[in-house]
């Protein structure tokens, strides 16, 4: 018996009073027991249980595997339905779908006539489509279903979130697990040399067991490597192992492969024979892979993040949390004991995320606004665990604008109302529509872009990213995969042209595309770099003959680890001039800008017609006001800093005397970076007069307007209390030197100081000023901050040595008592 049977019995008599949240290990029966048993339940005999499941290849899995415990065909009383396949019928009571089937479900029939139970399977893995479709689920039970009852199912115990979001949900717990899994730490792995110790630790350890073994990988780049290496290796004829490529089968499993290869990897094996299966992330979930025994996990992920500041999705090769571990372990414990090989230690496992990052805070959220928009609410309003960022949200605003999906009120237009209908991402149901106003033709072209936009690419080995190319490929290889998801999109796109291979208006591709993509229309700013309507940049190989176009429209980016520059373009089209005229006029706006030129040195006054954030073309304006002017330099100054300014010596000096007051008497004003920034506009921006170059700030006397800002008493106080310079013996004035950490210095000849008799202090007595004595060549003697004690101290070493080095210089017994000097001997004689 599974551990999931051993809440039925509560499960049996609670299930009509409320929603429940089910916490199991992996490998208990949550998938596979639970909803064979809820068909049983009186109070669902006449109505559908809907169970949602994350994975596409584990929806249609899951279905095989519940008909064949019933011995019956998917699609009776078990069947399911993802995106291009739907195995129901008028008998089926067990549905299995992916969340946005149930989305759409929602969007149509918020009633959910017939359905009494829904299950989010896996929840754990807090897919976006789940967390927003159970917050559909709760509004419709609140506002028209009080009788629709939610499971939720968890293989973590971390549902503390759960329950403040269902607080009324009745907690069950199945503890415990079917068999044993010994977890095996390998230690740690680089990511240059994973692919060969994968296949290392594979020869390793298929000795050791007798059944099949599951390697989870990073991603199909990596499986297809590993696939390689390991074929070679068990094909050798290796006196070291005992086993060869005759009794094992190498499997790959990941979301891109077609159904056939995914259903050969989940097939049992055949006598005599066993399975290596490598696979992604996407073998954590509710996948059913008999005679697992053991499991070898790299310990990595590729998740797709969206970077907000480039506006695109990319795949980030990222370290799995704790529970992912545990998910994974879990495939070698579901049939029988088994071992996991993690690739990594047990100090690098204590430091991993206790749980995955939720999709809604790193995903691409336009589709699920517009969900939430047709739905009648905003994220604010949906109850969700998480919501996604501000940044987020305005995102997703600015991209369903841009392609005209809502309006300036944020308002569904009559073109975003069509495109929801077709139930396709806000970007491809653009182009589709859109390509409806063109031909027949055009909409069939649409199809094969949309399809090659979700497809890996046809042409890898191609020196161009060119859509043109890719699109040719496919007319001369009729039999490729990518045909059966054009098939599928004509079907959506209710397209009726049915030989489209000499039809397909080519030229236009890159104007169909960039119907898709307005915000990745982009223009040359140098050969291979492009700046894109939306502010960010990409970058073309120079072979590639596209980097020679002026414009382009980009379909598809990536970028390189750590990579904060450019992104790479892996999917472009070139686009005329007049198509950008005659179809993206909306993008374009005029600007009158006054803006500081950092090459040239000096504020321009430009007027500048953008197409999106993509400068087109600029006149300069005859004249800025003042006021433009003065806007621009205070903005300069808050970005550059006010040290930026050219201040000379002596504007300095009086910056730091100002401070030294202000820290003793606050009568006086405030010359902190901070403070002068603040009070900009009483000693900087009244002398900006008709300036526009650095070179004219720098003719201004900063002084004058520094000490002109405060009053004349001010003035006076701050002469008094801290003056430039004070008199000496010697009969001049010395300057001194004020410092940041509250110090003045007065560097002078300690012969000019012969006959000082007392220490020389500023702020009325309270601050002695540190005298730094220097030798006749101006080098440091001494410092001191005692100078009568120092006569009468230590005076007479330092006579000695001076008397050494500087035998002409006059270095007297009774320096307080000496005159004061700056010359020789001899010459003190001769004066005299």
């Amino acid at each position: 018996m599974l551990p999931i049977t051993d809440i039925f019995s509560e499960l049996d008599i609670t299930l009509s009073s409320g929603d429940h949240i089910i916490v199991a290990p992996p490998g208990a029966g949550k998938s596979t027991e639970l909803p064979l048993h809820l068909l049983k339940h009186p109070s669902l005999n006449d109505q559908k249980i809907l169970m949602l499941q994350p994975q596409r290849i584990a929806a249609r899995s899951i279905a095989q595997y519940l008909a064949g415990r019933l011995n019956e065909k998917v699609g009776d009383t078990v069947g399911y339905r993802i995106r291009g396949e739907n195995q129901t019928s008028s008998s089926t009571r067990l549905e299995i779908v992916t969340e946005g089937v149930l989305t759409r479900m929602l969007q149509y029939q918020p009633e959910l006539t017939g359905i009494g139970l829904i299950i989010f399977d896996e929840f754990h893995e807090r897919n976006m489509h789940a967390d927003f479709s159970l917050a559909l689920c709760l509004e419709v039970q609140q506002a028209l279903r009080e009788d629709l009852r939610l499971i939720i199912m968890s293989a973590t115990l971390e549902v503390s979130a759960l329950q403040s979001l269902l607080p009324e949900a009745q907690l069950l717990e199945a503890k415990g697990r079917s068999f044993p899994i010994d977890i095996q730490y390998t230690g740690k792995v680089s990511n240059k040399e994973l692919s060969q110790t994968v296949v290392n630790t594979l020869l390793d350890v298929l000795p050791k067991h007798e059944k099949d073994i599951l390697v989870f990988l990073p991603g199909a780049y990596e499986i297809n490597k590993v696939a390689g290496l390991l074929s070679k290796c068990l094909s050798q004829d290796n006196e070291n192992h005992a086993y060869s490529i005759s009794k094992i089968d190498i499997h790959c499993l990941y979301s891109e492969l077609n159904k056939q290869m995914q259903d050969a990897a989940l097939r049992p094996s055949q006598s005599g024979r066993r399975k290596v299966i490598l696979a992604t992330n996407i073998a954590e979930t509710s996948l059913t892979i008999d005679g697992i025994e053991a499991v070898i996990d790299s310990g990595i992920e590729k998740k797709a993040i969206y970077d907000l500041r480039r506006g695109f999705t990319h795949l980030a090769s990222q370290a799995i949390s704790q529970a992912s571990a545990s998910q994974r372990a879990g495939r070698a414990g579901r049939l029988m004991a088994g071992t996991c090989y993690r690739m990594w230690d047990k100090e690098t496992h204590h430091r991993l995320a206790r749980q995955s990052t939720p999709d809604i805070l790193q995903t691409e959220i336009s589709s699920f606004l517009l969900e939430a928009l047709v739905w009648g609410s905003d994220f604010s309003d949906l109850a969700l665990l998480d919501t996604p960022s501000s940044a987020q949200i305005a995102q997703a605003r600015d991209t369903l604008r841009g392609l005209g999906i809502i309006d300036e009120r944020e308002k569904l237009t009559s073109l975003g109302k069509v495109a929801h209908n077709l139930g396709a991402n806000p970007n491809i149901a653009v182009m589709l529509l859109k390509s409806k106003k063109l031909s027949e033709a055009h909409v069939s072209l649409a199809c094969a872009i949309a399809a090659l936009l979700e497809s890996k690419d046809p042409m890898p080995d191609s020196p161009s990213v060119e859509l043109q190319l890719r699109l040719a490929f496919l007319l001369e290889n009729r039999s490729h995969p990518i045909w059966m998801l054009i098939k599928q999109w004509q079907r959506k796109a209710h397209s009726t042209l049915h030989s489209p291979s000499e039809n397909w208006p080519l030229e236009d591709c890159g104007l169909l595309l960039a119907f898709a993509f307005p915000q990745w229309i982009a223009k040359q700013r140098s050969r291979g770099l492009y700046s894109m309507a939306n502010g960010s940049g990409g970058a073309l190989k120079l072979q590639d003959p596209l980097s020679e176009e002026r414009w382009l429209v980009v379909g598809n980016m990536h970028t390189t680890e750590h990579q904060s520059g450019d992104a790479i373009v892996r999917l472009a089209q070139a686009l005329s001039l007049s198509q950008i005229d005659a179809y993206f006029s909306h993008m374009v706006s005029e600007q009158e800008l006054v803006q500081w030129n950092e090459e040239k040195q000096k504020i321009l006054a430009e007027k500048v017609v953008f197409l999106g954030k993509i400068r087109m073309h600029k006149q300069p304006l005859p004249q800025a006001s003042q006021s433009q002017l003065n806007s621009v330099w205070e903005h300069l100054l808050l970005d550059k800093g006010i040290h930026a300014l050219p201040f000379d010596d002596r504007t300095k000096l009086l910056i730091e005397r100002v401070k030294l007051a202000k820290s003793v008497d606050d009568a006086f004003p405030d010359f902190s970076e901070q403070g002068l920034l603040a009070n900009i506009d009483t000693w900087f921006t009244p002398y900006l007069q008709g300036l526009k170059s650095w070179k004219q700030i720098g003719q201004l006397s900063f002084y004058q307007q520094l000490r002109q800002s405060m009053d004349y008493a001010i003035q006076q106080k701050l002469d008094s209390l801290l003056p430039e310079s004070i008199d000496i013996p010697i009969g001049r004035k010395a300057k001194l030197d004020y410092r940041d950490n509250n110090k003045v210095v007065l560097s002078v000849r300690m012969q000019e100081l012969y006959g000082l008799q007392t220490h020389p202090c500023l702020l009325n007595g309270k601050l002695p000023i540190t005298i730094e004595l220097l030798s006749p060549a101006q080098r440091p003697i001494q410092t001191t901050e005692d100078i009568v004690g120092f006569w009468s101290g230590s005076y007479r070493e330092v006579q000695k040595e001076m008397k050494g080095r500087y035998p002409r210089h006059f270095w007297p017994d009774e320096p307080m008592k000496a005159p004061a000097t700056s010359t020789t001997k001899k010459r003190m004689e001769q004066k005299q």
